[in-house]
């Protein structure tokens, strides 16, 4: 049916998800009033099917059922059916997902679900295949079952919806929490995390891996205080950089990896993901000083701007997995591909270096990972290792052009509020740390773009989605908790104050909009939005971290750098509302613990003033952004009406009009410095790595440097020897050894 002529209410969509199903034989409808006044009118129960673009299983069920003619006759008939995808719709994903994990103990995508007419939830489940197979029940036999449950005792029913819903309402009370100090928590957590720390592969568990970006942000923190957790941290994020999980050839990270070695991943590319990991590896570059940690958010950088960046400078939401109805084609290689590209000899040492074998990691194709380095690479082949090193940059250039000439997967093109927030923040401090300014002005036209479509600078609310021309859909909590820590992070890195103005517009709106005023704490969806069934708050980190959790972080920053205490109140407010939950399992709130740690730590307060366009304000802003230091903040005292909107900027003046740094740290205030050497000795120095991280990059260039020599130191010889032969020697020539005969 995927070319026949448009068979359902889904036509005047924008989402690609939605427009993927909309010549479907299944008379889907889009969550709105439509569908779900027709359900009440013709008392019919909604069967309730949630995903999104680039959602491989997704994509398998749409083709087994929803193109199925049969199937589709029987939803039709029996059931309303809604479509809905998650990324326009976090809300009604969040409270249906939550619903899932209650009813099955697992949730994923695709999320389908059966409600009664008045959006009460009684059956669910993820993937169903047509039939029953895969140890699962056939789609059309749960229908039946749907449906025969809906038909049945209505109380039984109603009192199994009831309970539900009441469970999944409890995270909402604030309850009575057992005072449990901060710092408690977070040891707790820091030790659930290194009880199921895989020290084999990084990561934790023993099956399928995600990147759980906010487990690391917590242990970096917990390290920059400690000392502690390095080991799980390098070895994690090695794994990730070094797995088939990044992609070796293009950049950037897929969604999750179906191995133990981060070696296979599931191909889908998200916006999301880039930028909390972009962050989370320039962290560890100023933590460890790396090489690899700052390699990977160049390459990711170089994706999203080559990929994913609109006409307008906002970037796209995602990248399929599949490619002509396959995953990961796109991404993969037989080893014969290598081989007639490359030929035999440079073949040989490629496959070798990232680990391509005859049989292939999936269905006979290869995931390119990094199995081999330049070092042993070039004593196995008994070549310099220069010679190695250009052999694997030429194989990726030449692999890199051969991908460009495939079928490209499909890129969902929505731009999402809450997800160029993250990127925005990424790229920020890539500017800083990186000391790449391209990155700022990237970050820059994001946010402009963002604040002048998706702001109603009337209504004061913030839009979610924008696509096609349109911008629509109310903002949701990680909306606006996103956008303020990217509006805090643009400040911090570029000094333009608008940013500042524009976060406390923000943070006021998202108050008013979201807060509890009962319990605290922030809801998902706002009071002038739709009102599903039961709101949520969802202060447990999952796919994406949790929004209260980045909006404490943002408001924390936000109130230290203004000085306004209402900012600063809320984010205390948060940790009340949600303390006694977290104390029963702290590891699944890592966000709000690392918010937490923040709170605890005294900031590092660094003014600058005077002008910054001279060397010497680029020496101390290097020296600065050169250690992780999680709690600084970063003000310009620009002029006699900055401390009106910064107060910590107040009287900080420059010294003999040139750059002049005022820092703050441990309750002191030290006398201004204005070079880079003066700031360093003031800082107080941060955790010494106690690993032996080996910088395996930083060793291949010396070889290779130290090769070169020895190789121009040859080959001078040789051209001295023919100089000898052809003319006669000078007072002044080395010496260079018995001549030819």
């Amino acid at each position: 049916m995927a070319g026949s002529e448009i068979s359902n209410h889904l036509k005047n969509e924008i989402s690609p998800y939605l427009l993927q199903h909309a010549s479907n034989p299944v008379d889907w409808y889009p969550w709105g009033p439509e569908a779900l006044n027709k359900a009440e009118a013709e008392n019919k129960p909604i069967f309730l099917s949630i995903g999104y673009s680039a959602c491989h299983w997704c994509h398998v069920m749409a083709h087994e059922s929803f193109e199925n003619e049969e199937i589709a006759k029987i939803m039709n008939e029996k059931f309303i059916n809604i479509k809905v995808d998650r990324e326009e719709r976090p809300d009604v994903d969040a409270l249906y997902m939550k619903v899932l994990v209650e009813l099955t103990g697992h949730g994923g995508w695709p999320l389908s679900m059966f409600l009664t007419p008045d959006q009460k939830p009684y059956l669910g489940g993820t993937y169903y295949p047509p039939f029953a197979k895969y140890n699962r029940p056939g789609f059309a036999e749960v229908l039946k079952q749907a449906h025969d449950l809906f038909t049945g005792n209505k109380e039984k029913l109603e009192s199994r919806s009831q309970n539900i819903l009441q469970k999944i309402s409890i995270e909402n009370q604030a309850g009575t929490a057992r005072g449990v100090p901060s710092d408690e928590l977070i040891r707790g957590a820091v030790e659930i995390l290194s009880n199921r720390f895989d020290e084999d592969f990084g990561g934790f568990g023993s099956g399928m891996k995600f990147p759980e970006p906010m487990y690391y942000n917590l242990l970096l923190r917990h390290w920059a205080e400690t000392g502690e957790s390095m080991d799980i941290l390098d070895k994690s994020l090695t794994g990730m950089a070094e797995g088939g999980l990044f992609d070796q050839l293009g950049g950037g990270f897929h969604r999750y990896s179906t191995d133990r070695k981060w070696r296979v991943p599931h191909f889908e590319k998200m916006l999301y993901d880039n930028g909390l990991l972009a962050k989370l590896f320039l962290d560890m570059f100023q933590a460890t000083k790396q090489d690899i940690y700052q390699t990977i958010p160049i390459e990711t950088f170089a994706w999203l701007l080559r990929e994913m960046t609109s006409p307008e400078g906002a970037f796209y939401a995602s990248q399929d997995a599949d490619t002509e109805g396959k995953e990961g084609t796109y991404y993969t290689w037989e080893l014969k591909e290598v081989m007639n590209l490359l030929g035999p000899k440079h073949a040989k040492i490629f496959s070798t270096a990232y680990g391509l074998v005859p049989r292939g990691h999936i269905e006979g194709r290869n995931v390119l990972h990094i199995n081999a380095n330049v070092e042993r690479l070039a004593e196995a082949e008994n070549i310099p290792i220069f010679e190695a090193d250009h052999i694997l940059k030429k194989g990726k250039e030449t692999l890199f052009q051969a991908r460009e000439k495939r079928p490209k997967p499909d890129r969902d093109e929505k731009i999402i509020t809450a997800w160029n927030g993250l990127m925005i923040t990424a790229l920020a401090q890539g500017s800083s740390v990186l000391g790449d300014s391209s990155y700022l002005d990237s970050a820059t036209r994001c946010a402009d773009f963002i604040w002048s479509h998706q702001w109603n600078a009337d209504e004061h609310k913030l839009l979610r989605v924008f696509k096609d021309g349109q911008s629509k859909i109310n903002g949701c909590l990680d909306d606006y908790a996103y956008f303020l820590e990217a509006l805090v992070g643009l400040y911090e890195a570029g000094l333009d104050s608008k940013w500042i103005m524009r976060a406390k517009e923000l943070a006021q709106a998202m108050i008013e909009e979201f807060w509890d005023d009962e319990e605290g704490g922030f809801f998902l969806s706002g009071r002038s939005g739709e009102q599903l069934i039961s709101k949520l708050k969802n202060p447990a980190d999952e796919a994406l971290p949790s929004a209260n959790a980045i909006a404490a972080l943002a408001l924390l920053k936000l109130g230290r750098l203004t000085g306004e205490e209402l900012f600063t109140r809320k984010t205390d407010a948060i940790f009340n509302s949600f303390r006694s939950i977290m104390e029963r399992g702290p590891a699944g709130f890592t966000g709000l613990l690392s918010a937490m740690s923040a709170v605890n730590l005294p900031p590092v307060e660094v003014i600058f003033s005077g002008p910054r366009d001279q060397p010497s304000y680029d020496e101390m802003w290097k020296v600065l952004h050169t250690d992780y230091r999680p709690n600084k903040i970063i003000i310009w005292n620009e002029d006699k009406s900055t401390g009106d909107l910064l107060p910590l900027a107040e009287g900080k003046a420059a010294e003999n009009n040139e750059p002049t740094v005022y820092l703050c740290q441990n309750t002191t205030c030290h006398a201004p410095v204005q070079t880079g050497t003066a700031l360093n000795k003031l800082l107080g120095r941060p955790q010494e790595i106690r690993l032996n991280i080996f910088n395996q990059d930083k060793k291949n260039a010396q070889i290779m440097e130290q090769e070169q020599s020895n190789f121009m130191g040859v080959m001078g010889n040789i051209f001295q020897q023919v100089g000898i032969k052809n003319k006669p020697s000078t007072g002044g020539q080395r010496d260079a050894g018995p001549k030819k005969k």
